[in-house]
């Protein structure tokens, strides 16, 4: 390989070279982000790599066939395998002592966003239904709460705290532990209050910010190549609830432009110029503690104090162990009739080795216990060597009844230690790469932007600045 095919294998877009036949004659790595092997693809002929794909709709034809470039053209196909993608894509002819020999194509994947379209265009549908519903809701306390179990006194507290912010259009700022059951609050806060109003819910953590500013504040047309007029989440979400989970996710400046349309009820679409008025409630989320996100200037104070206005901060479920039977008991009845069963309950003896367990996973964690169990148990009671027979707390120890192998599973996660090999990988592949991010992200087959989040996640940013430093001395 020559140092021209180095450099353009180094490069994120994907390049596709072809003669005047359409057999492709190269392929950087690249390619392989929409599902290609760009070394098994040397050789084949374009209709054989995308089989759907005709010569009248040819790219490559039409350049080797008008000798003229066609930029920017969003192109949607389907590969060998099946699968549906979506790329930004310009195609150049190949002249060689003025004849034409070939054409490449240079394209990114567009397949993240053309998603984000289609579910934008959900999410006004949904809108639609909401203006259209009658308002039937039931305004009994007990009825809105029938899914919030529990009889601690700190939940007892905590619901009675929720029915009196129900109503109220100020901010909520919710942190709990992954698993304790932020979303089934906003729920309940959102079947609480006294009239039918949209509820919008998005994970922060699960879109990269350059797709979630567009997710978030909608789009004008030809604001970037392929985009449309589109409302965002706070014009979708105008007169009801927007739930932001894992806002502590967000980047320093969309934190930033967030904080505006906050304070100014005001948003602006992205390559927009005009300022259309919103009202929305927020519901932000995070599983890190506020104290935390502020000491490590992770999150702008001046937005948490923005957002902070009422405080929802969730137990985990080691704090309230007495409403452990009962949430046993509610997802024993809920899977008995999903799975068409008819599971009579718990033996106490199962019973004091759950109550035994701190449930680093919160109520997820036990909601999955239990479904797992109900899939196994033939039985009309779950005794405690059901238990150990599932997999999950067959970890706990060899035998099922060593306790100091058991507490030490206590104190240590499966999440928790699938995150400690994670990082290590990150660590290892960014050493590897002399701290180049994009580097490190190929060879872990994961895309730049999730590692730059899972970066900042494990606050590495030290570490690469460590790695560079030793790199010049």
């Amino acid at each position: 390989m020559n140092w021209e095919q180095n450099v353009i294998n180094s490069i994120n877009e994907g390049v596709m070279v072809v003669d005047t036949d359409l057999t492709i004659t190269f392929a950087n790595k690249a390619v392989n982000s929409i599902g290609l092997n760009h070394e098994k693809i040397i050789g084949k002929s374009v209709f054989d790599v995308f089989p759907n794909l005709i010569d009248s709709k040819s790219t490559f034809q039409e350049v080797i066939n008008t000798g003229r470039e066609i930029s920017s053209n969003q192109v949607t196909f389907l590969t060998y395998r099946g699968e549906r993608k979506t790329t930004l894509t310009s195609t150049y002819p190949i002249m060689k002592e003025g004849v034409i020999v070939g054409a490449y194509e240079v394209f990114q994947d567009f397949s993240a966003l053309q998603n984000l379209k289609e579910q934008l265009m959900d999410l006004q549908k949904n809108r639609t239904d909401y203006q259209n519903k009658i308002d039937n809701k039931i305004n009994n306390f007990e009825e809105n709460f029938q899914y919030f179990i529990g009889e601690d006194e700190t939940i007892l507290k905590l619901k009675n705290q929720i029915k009196l912010l129900a109503n109220s259009p100020s901010p909520i700022f919710i942190y709990g532990e992954t698993g304790t059951g932020k979303e089934v609050i906003v729920q309940n806060i959102h079947h609480a209050s006294s009239k039918s109003i949209p509820l919008i819910t998005q994970n922060c953590a699960a879109i990269p910010d350059n797709l979630l500013e567009s997710y978030l504040f909608g789009t004008v047309k030809g604001a970037y190549t392929g985009a449309l007029d589109k409302e965002g989440l706070f014009e979708i979400a105008n007169g009801g609830i927007l739930f932001l989970d894992e806002i502590n996710s967000l980047s320093k400046s969309l934190q930033a432009k967030l904080l505006r349309v906050i304070q100014d009820q005001k948003v602006r679409r992205v390559g927009g110029t005009k300022e259309i008025p919103v009202n929305v409630r927020i519901i932000a989320a995070t599983n890190v503690h506020p104290r935390e996100l502020l000491a490590n200037k992770e999150f702008r104070d001046d937005l948490y104090y923005r957002l902070c206005v009422l405080n929802i901060e969730l137990p985990p479920l080691r704090n309230r162990k007495s409403d452990i039977p009962l949430l046993i008991n509610h997802f024993i009845a809920h899977f008995n009739e999903k799975f068409g069963k008819r599971i009579q309950g718990m033996s106490n003896e199962a019973m004091e080795y759950l109550m035994d367990y701190s449930w680093p996973g919160n109520i997820r964690e036990l909601k999955n216990m239990i479904e797992r169990l109900l899939n196994m148990v033939q039985t009309d009671c779950i005794e405690r060597k059901d238990i150990q027979l599932t997999d999950y707390l067959q970890l706990l120890s060899t035998n099922g009844d060593n306790n100091n192998v058991r507490e030490n599973y206590h104190k240590v996660s499966f999440k928790e230690e699938i995150e400690k090999k994670e990082r290590q990988l990150i660590m290892e592949a960014l050493q590897q790469s002399t701290g180049n991010i994009s580097q490190a992200a190929r060879s872990l087959d994961i895309p730049q932007q999730t590692l730059s989040n899972k970066i900042k996640r494990y606050r590495l940013e030290s570490h690469i600045h460590k790695i560079k430093l030793l790199k010049y001395e």
